[in-house]
């Protein structure tokens, strides 16, 4: 399988293309950190436990440190990280930090997900992973999230390409939500979500070299993890084409809500904006937070005041 032609583009990734169609990706460049029983300075503990080893799929479970040594059962948070679907995993820094917060602000017990990456394995390789990983979850394969997880109170979380993953697994999983029981799915969280489309919308034209996510940049993205074959009009990347996908009454007859958070300073706002009133019509129970300036990224890995403000908005409705 062939990959673009774009030395430059591969270059500021830090990535290097391989004849056979995978790519190498830097350490150097994509740092990771330990999880850490010991580590004070955090306010969860965490460990990696594997899901599928022949996938080398696995999560990093964070739980508050202040709910050790007690019987109390803490809401479920699946969480699936971003960067492009190309790089970066639950131990990169920033990630890990989130988690721990989240963990700690939330009371939950979080479990972030590692899904295979493109271009070696192109979406839906992503969303059948958190997918498998849910099952993992319900089937009770881990001794923390046995004791401490309440599986009647589940949320999925996603930030940039981790938002659109999050909305496409929860449209399958509303569809199999019986095949997860006794694990009982609430809501969704997409928090700056990569979607896109070949007609580019007013955010995008208006931020088309945005310093962090500029259109070409994100243009090549796609093309690395998008089936091969097909273009960024394709569901996975346009999820309001033709009206939207199905599968979303489905969302809407569980009774499942979904928060979107964004800023006008990111180039996939109208994006969000678009798809938050398309639920919207389609009578699904929507939240908005949606700030003014800012960028994408700053929710997560940035601003740490406007990641407190997400997470206590998060709280006002879950659990």
């Amino acid at each position: 399988m062939s990959l673009p032609n774009a030395p430059e583009l591969y270059k500021e990734l830090h990535l290097t293309p391989n004849l056979n169609g995978t790519v190498t990706r830097s350490a150097e460049h994509v740092p990771t950190v330990p999880p850490s029983t010991t580590d004070t300075t955090l306010p969860a503990i965490s460990k990696d436990v594997p899901v599928n080893p022949d996938k080398n799929t696995w999560v990093r479970i964070f739980l508050p440190r202040d709910i050790l040594n007690t019987d109390e059962k803490l809401p479920i948070l699946v969480y699936i990280h971003g960067s492009g679907f190309v790089i970066a995993s639950p131990d990169y820094p920033p990630f890990h930090e989130f988690c721990s917060v989240a963990a700690h602000h939330l009371g939950a017990v979080v479990v972030s997900v590692k899904y295979r990456l493109a271009p070696e394995d192109r979406l839906p390789a992503a969303y059948d992973d958190v997918l498998e990983t849910l099952t993992w979850v319900k089937d009770g394969k881990d001794e923390w999230v046995n004791k401490y997880g309440d599986f009647s109170s589940c949320v999925l979380m996603g930030e940039s390409a981790g938002g659109n993953i999050t909305y496409h697994v929860g449209l399958k999983a509303a569809v199999q939500s019986n095949d997860f029981k006794p694990l009982v799915i609430k809501g969704l969280v997409l928090i700056q979500p990569f979607f896109g489309g070949l007609e580019r919308s007013g955010s995008e034209i208006r931020l088309e070299n945005d310093p962090v996510v500029r259109l070409e940049l994100c243009d090549f993205l796609w093309e690395l993890s998008l089936p091969v074959g097909t273009d960024r009009d394709h569901e996975y990347c346009n999820p309001i084409r033709d009206g939207g996908s199905e599968l979303v009454d489905r969302v809407r007859d569980l009774g499942w809500w979904v928060l979107f958070v964004s800023c006008d300073g990111d180039p996939f706002f109208d994006k969000s904006v678009e798809l938050a009133k398309l639920l919207e019509r389609k009578g699904v129970s929507v939240r908005t937070m949606f700030n003014e300036g800012g960028r994408h990224g700053m929710y997560v890995g940035g601003d740490r005041v406007k990641r407190i403000e997400f997470l206590d908005f998060v709280k006002k409705v879950w659990p």
